[in-house]
């Protein structure tokens, strides 16, 4: 049997144009919470987490998403505020909201959903909303520097970045974090 890819689909935020977003993130960190922190170089939005899969299993399925994103056009993604899930009071995962581009993102992550679906992968239990995910706590209960922070930048105009193109990513962890590597490729028209 041949070895399982943990992997992911998702767009990515190329480091260039992720400079404001790295600049609140940095001033998070300033909180002193205990937060592992997403390295700026692997920023990214995912549409679809798929978990440890076969390779071949991967292969067809990318293909299905690839033919599905045929058609589909670049956009602007502007991102506004900082915020938690679940809240900023008991932050689990530290992110940047999306104003300019998000229903764009809500449609290819449906668009990506269908796909992986017919290849008998479970949906999603909830709906998909679209962030970048700046960090997330080590332990579980809230950190009232870190929800300060996070509400002091829930209005923040944190930059903006063309979304061109879709990854199917592979991810190894490690104990320094976790290691991204693109297999695939769909540019967006």
């Amino acid at each position: 049997m041949s070895e399982q890819v943990r992997s992911f689909i998702a767009v990515p935020v190329p480091p260039q144009a992720a400079e404001k977003l790295r600049v609140a993130q940095d001033s998070l960190r300033a909180a002193d919470a205990s937060v592992k922190w997403v390295d700026p170089h692997s920023f990214h939005i995912t549409l679809k987490f798929l978990g440890e899969v076969e390779p071949q299993r991967l292969q067809q399925t990318w293909q299905a998403v690839d033919a599905a994103l045929d058609g589909a056009s670049s956009f602007t993604m502007r991102f506004l505020g900082l915020g938690a899930f679940p809240n900023p009071n008991r932050p689990r995962v530290i992110w940047a909201g999306l104003t300019d581009g998000a229903a764009e993102l809500t449609a290819l992550a449906a668009t990506v959903e269908q796909a992986c679906k017919a290849h008998g992968f479970a949906p999603e239990d909830r709906p998909f909303r679209a962030h970048l995910t700046l960090g997330r706590a080590r332990e579980a209960g809230g950190n009232a520097n870190l929800s300060a922070a996070i509400a002091e930048r829930k209005q923040e105009q944190l930059g903006e970045v063309r979304a061109d193109r879709v990854l199917l990513m592979k991810s190894e962890l490690t104990p320094r974090g976790p290691v991204y590597h693109v297999l695939q490729d769909h540019p967006l028209a």
